[in-house]
This record gives C-alpha cells, sequence and structure tokens, in this order.
C-alpha cells in the first residue's frame, strides 16, 4: 500500500463483508452478474441488513433458495453483533495513533510494511501491541524522572531512544576501545574543526573505529539532550540538535563522553546539562567537558560573575582571555542570557540521517 495514501488506522469493518457483499459473492459465483438491477438496489455490497422483501426477489434467482437465506440470517446476525466491538475497537485505535504519530517523522520510511500506519508504528518499535509500548515507555520515563527532576513526554522519549538502538543495530563498529577513545580526545583533532557543523556529522564514522555508537537524532518536546546506554559491550551515546545550536552539541558530546569513560556500564539520560542541581556523576560529567572545551570552568565562572558587576562582555575578547574557541565563549553569554552584542552562533540540523 502506497504510503501516502495509508490510513492512519483500518477501519476493521472494512476488512469484513457485509451480508449484502457476502451475497453478492454468492450470485457472482452462480454466474449472475446484474444482480443489483434484478434485485432493485442500487449497491448490495453496502447492505449491512437484508430485508424480507429483497429476500423474497431474490426467490427466483437462484435455486439453493433456502440454504442462502439461512446462511445469510446467520452470517448477518453475527456481523450485527460483532459491530459495536469492531467499532469500540477502532475507536481505541484512533486515540492510540494519536498519542504514538510523534514516532513518524523518526522513521526515516524504514517501517512501511503495514496495513496502516498504527501498524508501521507497531513495527518501528518492534511490538505486538499499543499497550506493549505504552508500558515499555512509561519505564524508560520513570529512569528518566529518577535521575532528572523536569516534566518528560514518556512517548516522546521512548520514541527518541527507540530511534538511537535502531540506528545502533544498523552500525558497523569494532570492538570497544577506551584507550583509543581517549586517544581521539586527547589529540584533539577535534579542536581544529569546532566550528564545523558537517565535521561534527562525521563523527558517528570516526567514533564507529572505537566501538563507540554515536548517533544524531532531532529534538522532541520534553525529551532529553543527549543519552549514554551500554549495547553488547558497547556504549551509545544519543544525541539531541536541542536548540540546533553547534556549541551545545559541542558541550553535550563531551558531557556524554565524560559519562562514557568516568560511569562505564551506567545507563544515563539527560534532563537538563549544566543544570543547578546536579548529581555527583553529572558534576564529573560537567567537569570533563570544561576541562577539554573551555580549559577549566574560569570561563563560566567569570561570565556569571561578570553579569553580576554589570561588566560589558564580548564573545571575542572572552575567548582571547580564556584561549577557547569564540563558539565556545558564547555559549556561556548565552547560557547567562547576557546579549548586549550579537555573538556568534553555529546552527547544526540532524533531520538527515548521518550515519
Amino acid at each position: 500500500m502506497d504510503a501516502n495514501n495509508k490510513p492512519s488506522v483500518l477501519n476493521p469493518l472494512c476488512l469484513r463483508n457485509t451480508v449484502g457483499a457476502e451475497l453478492a459473492d454468492i450470485l457472482e459465483a452462480r454466474g449472475i452478474q446484474n444482480y443489483n438491477q434484478l434485485l432493485g438496489v442500487t449497491d448490495l455490497s453496502t447492505k449491512e441488513t437484508l430485508s424480507k422483501s429483497l429476500l423474497k426477489r431474490l426467490h427466483g434467482l437462484i435455486e439453493d433458495y433456502q440454504d442462502v437465506v439461512d446462511y445469510l440470517e446467520t452470517f448477518q446476525s453475527n456481523y450485527l453483533e460483532e459491530k459495536p466491538r469492531y467499532i469500540a475497537n477502532y475507536k481505541i485505535a484512533k486515540k492510540n495513533f494519536t498519542r504514538l504519530k510523534k514516532a513518524l517523522p523518526l522513521m526515516r520510511g524504514e517501517f512501511s510494511d503495514g496495513y496502516d500506519l498504527l501498524d508501521d508504528i507497531l513495527d518501528f518499535f518492534g511490538a505486538s501491541n499499543e499497550e506493549e509500548i505504552f508500558s515499555a515507555s512509561e519505564k524508560q520515563a520513570a529512569l528518566f524522572r529518577k535521575q532528572n527532576n523536569v516534566a518528560v513526554d514518556p512517548i516522546n522519549l521512548y520514541v527518541w531512544l527507540r530511534r538511537g538502538e535502531l540506528d545502533f543495530q544498523t552500525m558497523q563498529l569494532e570492538e570497544y576501545d577506551e584507550r583509543s577513545l581517549i586517544d581521539w580526545i586527547e589529540h584533539k583533532e577535534w579542536e581544529n574543526n569546532i566550528e564545523s557543523p558537517e565535521y561534527f556529522k562525521t563523527l558517528p564514522k570516526i567514533f564507529s573505529q572505537y566501538g563507540v555508537a554515536l548517533t544524531l537524532v532531532p529534538y522532541l518536546e520534553k525529551t532529553v539532550y543527549g543519552a549514554v546506554r551500554w549495547i553488547n559491550g558497547h556504549p551509545l551515546i544519543e544525541i539531541s540538535d536541542r536548540n540546533r545550536d553547534l556549541a551545545t552539541c559541542w558541550f553535550t558530546l563531551f558531557h556524554e563522553l565524560g559519562h562514557v569513560i568516568l560511569h562505564k556500564n551506567i545507563e544515563i539520560y539527560e534532563g537538563d546539562i549544566n543544570s543547578k542541581t546536579s548529581s555527583k556523576r553529572e558534576s564529573e560529567a560537567n567537569k570533563f567537558a570544561n576541562t577539554y572545551l573551555f580549559n577549566g570552568d574560569n570561563l563560566r565562572k567569570a561570565v556569571f560573575n561578570r553579569i553580576n558587576g554589570i561588566q560589558y562582555m564580548t564573545a571575542k575578547g572572552l575567548a582571547m582571555e580564556f584561549d577557547v574557541k569564540p563558539i565556545f565563549s558564547a555559549y556561556w553569554l548565552r547560557k547567562a542570557q547576557y546579549h548586549p552584542t550579537l555573538q556568534p552562533h553555529i546552527s547544526i540540523d540532524f533531520i538527515e540521517r548521518y550515519q
């Protein structure tokens, strides 16, 4: 079925013959082609009940009249008895689709063999029914809430995390090599490409050599900046394009790398990186990112101290003073909501798949 013409939820009554359609099949099987005209109806196939007068007109058309009528009466009774249940299930499925359709933008056309869009969404999640998805999403949300004291949309979170898992499954990863990963960080090849969104998008391929899965997934409302999970001995780092800001993406990446190196085999969901209330693990990951991107925490402290002192600042001036790239000094100026002049901002968009 063409995905563009596929219904969101297929009405189950469309999959079952009405009693009129059943009668039409019987008449066609007996070689009677003009049955609508002979029975005096516009479209026999649409009829859910057969009147006595219509059945009487049928009497002269077929020899096994009584056997057919007995069969049709039983068929009609069963259809009418089951119809309310079909309709109720259809309404429930439509409500479920409304909740789950958030998955459609992240499905990338990979799941299109279902008889409707809801069936495609079930394939995306690898689930047999909608309740299975709702249950799993609540479990993910519970872990998120435990780690972050902020609101979360369970379905959005599960969709976002599922996209990362699917990307992981397509990656050709070497064995996880922590030493090589640390060497890449320490040698700072990346530092010369800080302001290149295209370089950032090549990182999944670079990291795969070290057995690290990095996937870049569009942001969904009320979800996360990033996450670290461990699958079959490989760290899976998933990053959101929240705010579509390259500096934020770099900070999120190094924050997550901090978790990978410092907090092995621990699943971590980031509700708000650099929040005021951070756990010990979050503080350690922040310190890791600050060390490599900002030469420590002095830049951040200076920005906030100078705001309190009403001191004029520019990203360029701070970059020179603290020996950082201007997009990183601008990052802290934006975090501090300091905008006396236009600060450099490089956007990034993960709508396309970069693996």
